[in-house]
């Protein structure tokens, strides 16, 4: 054997056959299910920046911000750029879905941005086909490589969706295929349309997630590690150029380029001052990733580490930074224990990298001389994964390797916290949402209590779901149709994955799927009955500071607050900081009560004339009232008149006019 891999020999007829059966399938499913699948999470909250970033210029929460600047408490402006976001902001302007300067959160509006999304992963497809072609000499090695991309579950499944990751993948192969034509400046054009994929993939990748930046710089050290003098200057030219375009996209992060790629790094590495664990990639490896794809990458890893020191010329330079892309930040995120969650996700930039090393391992593999079975084990390798995903569609990200689902039973006997997840991203909600009750409450996630029973709150929004912009009900909240509550104390669960049931809730409906022999549960509605709590003795205040000052929505409340307590003393206090909107004007104070007791209402130590229509109490709060106490503070006891027992089920400010 020569040095490995070798070039200009044709994939076996079989295989090639296979890929663009592979391709045939695959590229148009992507597409289907972007259209019909449902919001993801980071998708909402990615909309929510974007409207942020178009009036004041941050790409953050509007929960980040503070006189126009990020509050003093925000550490994630470094984490996330607006550069896939505004090109999926202009692809949905041309739909007719957005106007320029406004952003929509309907279910259209997603699947338009869903389709962009699509096209960008596509982009990392072809550069993926490219960099095979330029390695193995041959389009029809490139269409083995591209076959491979799509077949990842991981890849495809997020290629639906994912507004951030997909992105960033496509922008740092686009700089690899860049820099890896540099060398090839002698024939018409490749100067020029290095240099150009060099800058586009840049601004793609970094001006969505700086934190990628240490990777393509590493890669274009490598590539001026050379004689070639021309290189010395035109790759640093191209970076400039790239951060001009930067600049001016994201002035505000990118004014100050050190910091914003210096502080995105070490942000990204210890997102939300969380540490990870070493072994979250190895075991993720064997979790997500096909099984033959891990096998062959690692046969890939070693031809070319072979090749790369055998081989003379712009060969070499093409398998080293393929290499680099696909080991590089991953092993620095294991040596740094980076946190690292919900999977491979985050490293989806590493998938185009490990198809092409696929590519190379099969190469390999038959240009040695190995038995005729190469040809259908490396088929098998496309095939198979493509056949889970049809199985799952459109939810291919809730891939589990064969290993992983054997495995499963016996890990979560010993530790259930185990489980497999299965529709972590939520976007089966849309395929869920005609069964969900057409009238009530809806919590998304909701919380259990001690004794393993949900409560009608959740840790990601205090909000009713169906109401709530951050939630993935929303958008489809016009497809309820399943019987509505019966109850006041009843309040509706969507839950994703495969949660266990709860004790005060009745499974209404389901979203499955089957991945080979096993049914997983995608997401499923209930109805719950509410355990009210009571009251601790004195009263339970909520004091208005943070976030925990957006309470008394509807009733249903976050952490301190409980829903249903009962006023079991003289009186129960709560305490809220009103906003500054709403500091002079009029409010109305509505208690809702269940049971056959009374209930007198008090503010800022003043008893309130009330009116009573079936178990709502209601008092108008005087605009004198709220801005005589400093602050605009609202401490609200609702007292018990009589002895009978009364439970309160919701207590609501809202503002009556002026």
């Amino acid at each position: 054997m020569t040095a490995p891999p070798p070039t200009g020999q044709a994939p076996p007829r079989v295989l090639l056959v296979v890929a663009v059966g592979v391709l045939v399938v695959a590229v148009p499913a992507t597409f289907v299910g972007g259209w019909l699948t449902g919001v993801s999470w980071d998708e909402t909250y990615h909309v929510m920046r974007l409207t942020t970033f178009l009036e004041h210029g941050w790409y953050l929460l509007e929960r980040d911000m503070l006189g126009g600047e990020p509050g003093p408490w925000e550490d994630q402006q470094y984490v996330y750029g607006p550069a896939t976001t505004l090109l999926l902001h202009a692809w949905s302007v041309l739909w007719g879905v957005e106007g320029w300067g406004t952003v929509s959160a309907s279910a259209t509006a997603y699947a338009v941005r869903h389709l962009g999304v699509t096209l960008l992963s596509l982009v990392g497809v072809a550069a993926t086909a490219a960099l095979a072609r330029l390695a193995l000499g041959s389009w029809r090695w490139g269409a083995v490589a591209a076959a491979a991309l799509v077949a990842v579950p991981t890849w495809s499944g997020h290629a639906m969706f994912n507004v951030k990751d997909v992105s960033v993948a496509t922008g740092y192969t686009l700089v690899t295929l860049g820099l890896a034509l540099t060398v090839r400046r002698d024939r018409r054009g490749a100067a020029t349309l290095a240099l150009a994929l060099v800058v586009a993939g840049v601004v793609l990748a970094v001006g969505t997630r700086p934190g990628i930046a240490p990777g393509l710089v590493v890669a274009a050290l490598v590539t001026m590690a050379t004689r070639d003098r021309w290189r010395w200057w035109a790759v640093p030219a191209a970076g400039v150029s790239a951060g001009l375009v930067l600049w001016a996209v994201y002035p505000a992060l990118f004014s100050d380029p050190v910091t914003a790629l210096w502080r995105g790094a070490l942000s990204s590495s210890r997102f939300d001052d969380q540490q990870g664990a070493w072994w979250y990639l190895p075991l993720f490896l064997v979790v997500e990733l096909p099984t033959l794809h891990l096998l062959l990458g690692a046969i890939g890893v070693a031809a070319a580490v072979l090749a790369v020191r055998r081989t003379p010329g712009p060969g070499r330079l093409l398998l080293v930074l393929v290499l680099l892309q696909a080991l590089l930040l991953p092993t620095l995120g294991v040596l740094r224990q980076a946190n690292l969650y919900t999977g491979l996700r985050q490293l989806l930039f590493a998938a185009p990298a490990l198809a092409v090393l696929v590519a190379v391992a099969i190469a390999t593999l038959v240009a040695v001389g190995t038995r005729r079975w190469v040809p259908w084990v490396a088929a098998a390798a496309l095939v198979l994964p493509v056949l889970a995903q049809l199985q799952l569609f459109p939810y291919g990200y809730a891939y589990r390797s064969p290993v992983a689902l054997a495995g499963a039973p016996v890990v979560v006997e010993r530790d259930p916290s185990w489980e497999l997840p299965t529709d972590y991203w939520r976007t089966s909600v849309r395929e869920l949402a005609p069964a969900v009750p057409s009238t009530g409450a809806v919590t998304c996630s909701p919380s259990r209590d001690a004794d393993g029973g949900f409560r009608p709150y959740s840790h990601e929004s205090h909000d009713d779901c169906a109401r709530d912009p951050v939630g993935p009900l929303m958008p489809y909240a016009d497809e309820r149709d399943g019987p509505g509550l019966g109850s006041p104390t009843q309040f509706a669960a969507v839950v994703t994955g495969t949660d266990r049931e709860a004790d005060n809730c009745e499974r209404e409906a389901e979203v499955t799927r089957r991945l080979w022999w096993r049914e997983l549960t995608m997401s499923w509605t209930a109805v719950c009955d509410l355990e009210p709590t009571p009251y601790p003795v004195g009263g339970l205040r909520l004091d208005g500071a943070g976030h925990d000052a957006a309470a008394l929505l509807d009733g249903w409340d976050l952490h301190r607050a409980r829903v249903g307590a009962g006023v079991r003393g003289e009186s129960a206090s709560l305490a809220v900081t009103l906003p500054p909107r709403l500091r002079a004007r009029p409010l109305a104070l509505e208690a809702t009560g269940v049971g056959s007791g009374s209930l007198a209402l008090h503010v800022n130590g003043r008893e309130l004339p009330t009116s009573t229509a079936g178990r709502t109490v209601t008092a108008r709060v005087p605009a004198e009232l709220v801005a005589a106490y400093r602050f605009g503070r609202l401490v609200v006891d609702v007292t018990r008149t009589d002895d009978r027992q009364v439970r309160l089920l919701t207590l609501r400010l809202r503002a009556v006019g002026r």
